[in-house]
């Protein structure tokens, strides 16, 4: 015999159909849809205390061509409230439950939409001139307001989280916006500028101090801490390539995480941002995006162009592993979704039902699923509804 074969990479679809082969262990629920164009964007809706738990809805885009209008749109999908015997699952498709309900017309690609917390029948878009628009699902399908102050294509979109009307919005452009969406006018009332108007990646808003955002940006590769009170940067971080995403904890004021093109993801403290706290290590793509769990804290979840979105347990940092596991991942590494055929655009956590995440990616996709609660982290804690894999 001539020597042995190496061993061969599995092409896109063999991983898909690996993948899928494992789901009965993997998952609770997982549904997937075929869009008619992709969605670069995707946030979970707070549930409607009216309708049933199973019922949810969501927010998704659209990236048409140049021909097409672009919409912005509210989709819903029905949850199973039954458990299906994961070992009789058929390898026949999974059934499609997302169904569009309302959609809002737009003449460039949603690059983002965001609800406002504090009323979620308000939503907000920027889209591919850096146009930032107001619609509220019980008005008209026209925004109700329309901020054009970008000159570029933007993907930063954030709410305040505790004062209610204060939206920011940055750009590729360079520059940030802060805008009060209940004032009549149509002006920020507030601006900063990168330097060398770099591009913008992402913005967010702290969750605990109102005065408080970050944003990672182009310019050296930084991640910026902004304070309104002193309207200049109080903090900043400086990397070798950049950063493309940042979250800020649900549940501990000081910590925050950021992640770009270097695949890592890395955990840092407010009160010293000199020193990394921890980096984690898992993906083999750019980071695409960021969000820490809303309910279930140390819960930090990443998605990346390696079509692979990683949920990563803080609490395990450190713990101990037998040689055989250390060799696969890191401690928090605690599951990959590798359900993805292409680069993730965007995900988002339930509010409502922990651990049931919606995710895009470019080939027109949208995913639904959740962890298998036979998973330590997640059977330490009785699910809101018992729901398993569709076929």
């Amino acid at each position: 015999m001539g020597p042995q074969e190496e061993e061969r990479e599995l092409s896109i679809d063999e991983e898909y159909k690996l993948w899928k082969s494992n789901v009965p262990l993997m998952y609770d629920f997982v549904s997937e849809t075929k869009l008619t164009w992709p969605s670069l964007t995707v946030e979970w809706l707070p549930h409607d205390p009216q309708a049933p738990l199973t019922q949810q809805e969501m927010i998704i885009g659209t990236h048409t061509s140049d021909q097409e209008p672009n919409y912005v749109k509210i989709a819903s999908i029905e949850l199973p409230n039954e458990v299906i015997d994961p070992h009789n699952v058929s390898d026949a498709p999974v059934k499609s439950n997302v169904r569009i309900t309302k959609k809002f017309k737009l003449e460039k690609e949603i690059t983002r939409s965001r609800y406002m917390v504090q009323d979620p029948n308000i939503i907000s878009t920027i889209d591919g001139n850096g146009t930032v628009s107001i619609f509220d699902r019980n008005s008209s399908d026209s925004p109700v307001k329309t901020y054009s102050y970008h000159k570029d294509n933007g993907y930063g979109l954030s709410f305040n989280p505790i004062s209610k009307g204060q939206l920011l919005s940055a750009a590729d452009d360079g520059y940030i916006a802060m805008y009060d969406i209940n004032a009549e006018s149509e002006d920020p009332v507030e601006t900063w500028q990168s330097t060398d108007n770099c591009i913008i990646n992402d913005i967010k808003w702290h969750h605990f101090d109102a005065t408080l955002f970050g944003t990672v940006s182009e310019e050296k590769n930084t991640l910026s801490i902004y304070d309104l009170r002193t309207k200049d940067k109080v903090t900043s971080i400086e990397m070798e390539q950049p950063f493309n995403s940042l979250a800020f904890s649900k549940h501990s004021k000081n910590l925050f995480s950021a992640a770009g093109t270097d695949q890592n993801v890395y955990l840092y403290d407010l009160r010293n941002t000199r020193k990394t706290l921890h980096s984690m290590s898992g993906h083999e793509g750019p980071v695409t995006n960021l969000e820490f769990h809303d309910s279930v804290d140390g819960i930090l979840v990443s998605s990346s162009e390696d079509r692979r979105i990683i949920i990563w347990d803080l609490m395990e940092i450190g713990s101990e592993q037998v040689n055989e596991d250390a060799q696969d991942a890191t401690p928090e590494l605690m599951m990959i979704h590798a359900g993805h055929r292409s680069s993730v655009n965007d995900f988002s956590l339930n509010s409502s039902i922990p651990w049931l995440i919606a995710s895009t990616e470019e080939e027109n996709i949208i995913q639904v699923w959740k962890s298998s609660s036979r998973l330590p982290r997640i059977s330490n804690s009785k699910p809101f509804i018992n729901y398993d894999l569709i076929n």
